[in-house]
């Protein structure tokens, strides 16, 4: 620290240089002094209670078992987004596999449709033929009858032809 930072007027130009270098020496000399005379002194805690040190130890253990549990769910925390990861995954490839049968499941269903439709179509054709020719029967017995009665006057029933009544 300077005690002359200003200039001093040209009249006192001599004393202004006196008195800073005497300034300084004399703030030298001081803090050379008071180096000397201090005394440094160590802080001593307060003496504690049991109560106290109790207390002080159940916190510190208490800050650091705080410490512990946040680790700990931050941990189980990325286990479980893992855990939910995998299950998603998984369900993803248990849908494709579904979706892969149920595509199998379709294309076999529209073939058995597909016969079905072919054996119903066959069935409507035979059932058409049978009844034409139970139809094309009665007619060439009903033929046959009417030509037998013609001849004879005695008439045989055909056992085909339809009757009305139930002793007929």
């Amino acid at each position: 620290m300077l005690l002359a930072t200003r200039t001093a007027p040209a009249y006192h130009a001599d004393m202004t240089i006196f008195a800073s270098s005497a300034a300084r020496f004399l703030i030298g000399a001081l803090q050379a002094a008071a180096a000397h005379d201090t005394v440094i002194m160590r802080q001593v805690p307060p003496v504690r209670t049991w109560f106290e040190q109790v207390v002080f130890v159940a916190s510190g253990i208490s800050t650091l078992l705080v410490l512990v549990l946040i680790t700990g769910l931050v941990a189980a925390m990325f286990a479980i987004r893992r855990s939910v990861q995998r299950a998603h995954e998984a369900l993803d490839r248990r849908v494709a596999e579904f979706g892969e049968r149920v595509d199998a499941f379709n294309d076999l269903l529209g073939k058995v449709h597909h016969k079905a439709d072919a054996i119903v179509e066959v069935a409507g054709m035979a059932a058409d033929g049978m009844k034409w020719g139970a139809q094309k029967i009665r007619d060439r017995h009903a033929a046959k009858a009417k030509d037998t009665a013609d001849e004879d006057d005695d008439v045989v029933e055909s056992p085909y032809r339809e009757t009305s009544g139930p002793g007929k």
